[in-house]
């Protein structure tokens, strides 16, 4: 896969192209660029996927404090290239690229600087500032400039709708089981290992306290979860408890995300680390002191060394 970092450099044969955020890159998204790909193929072309950085909601100032991703810009551009897509393009999203029309961007962009053969477009997909290019406008613009299309319906899952909207809402409520089934890989955080205040390591539970790379990287519900942990090369189970710490005379007003590697012993600090989030075991309780939130981590290692015996 050929990464772009805008349209200066972009020279593509027969480009069959889609275009959106794919935040996540769910079940949904793989469906349509599964799609895309079979297309250009058809066509005797490349499959070129269109994206955006930075957000148009935070370049708009369109209530960025209430945004979050599923995804950071490096973190979607590895799932990209896990697939089987010949261009990506990242196009900076600027004030007046969010003044063109759907019609305007279409043929300013798509067709006269790509030289688009034929878009595939998502069911709820539009763009432009009319907020327009539905099917409809599509199938017109398409007659009209000389381009085909193709529509990729809505996947489901189990009666769950496999979107952006949706995975977030889940995640948002700790259910880190239904998000991997909509997306196809557990949810993951990346970070750095930053100072603590060690309380773990006084109950025989040493935490990692991570400080995560991306500020508006969606944080899952409050609560202890059964993890994998990626560091400095090597895998691990463990356990991460993401909230205030109530038991501690340390409590804090901002969450902590902190996580105990199971089967390690050795310093990490500073290190990148990466965790997947598999199951949620229990939400976060203030305990009567310290004694009986040792013996709750106990109970909680052995739930979580079960779950992850059987994850595969």
């Amino acid at each position: 896969m050929k990464i772009h970092s805008g349209l200066s450099d972009f020279k593509a044969h027969r480009p069959v192209v889609t275009i959106g955020m794919f935040d996540g890159l769910h079940m949904g998204h793989r469906q349509l660029l599964q799609q895309l790909v079979s297309c250009a193929r058809e066509r005797d072309g490349e499959s070129v996927v269109l994206t955006f950085w930075p957000h148009p909601r935070i370049v708009l100032n369109n209530d960025p404090e209430s945004l979050r991703f599923l995804t950071s810009l490096e973190e979607k551009t590895r799932l990209f290239s896990e697939l089987e897509i010949d261009h990506l393009v990242i196009i900076p999203f600027t004030l007046d690229l969010a003044a063109l029309t759907a019609r305007q961007f279409t043929h300013q962009v798509l067709v006269g600087h790509i030289g688009m053969v034929h878009v595939v477009v998502g069911f709820n997909h539009r763009f432009g500032s009319d907020s327009r290019a539905v099917l409809p406008d599509y199938e017109g613009m398409g007659q009209e400039m000389g381009f085909g299309v193709t529509r990729v319906g809505a996947v489901s899952f189990c009666d769950l709708k496999a979107s952006s909207t949706a995975i977030r809402n889940l995640l948002n409520k700790g259910n880190v089981e239904d998000a991997a089934r909509l997306l196809t890989y557990p949810y993951r955080l990346t970070g750095r290992v930053v100072g603590g205040n060690r309380m773990g390591r006084t109950i025989q539970y040493p935490t990692a306290n991570i400080e995560v790379e991306d500020p508006l990287k969606l944080i899952p519900a409050v609560g202890v979860y059964a993890c994998r942990v990626m560091v400095m090369g090597r895998h691990y189970g463990g356990m991460m408890n993401i909230g205030f710490r109530p038991t501690l005379q340390s409590a804090v007003a901002v969450k902590t995300i902190e996580v105990h590697l199971f089967d390690f012993s050795g310093d990490i600090y500073s290190e990148e680390i990466v965790v997947e989030f598999i199951y949620r075991i229990r939400n976060e309780v203030q305990f009567a002191g310290l004694g009986a939130l040792k013996a709750q981590l106990s109970e909680d290692e052995k739930v979580a060394r079960e779950l992850l015996a059987g994850y595969e």
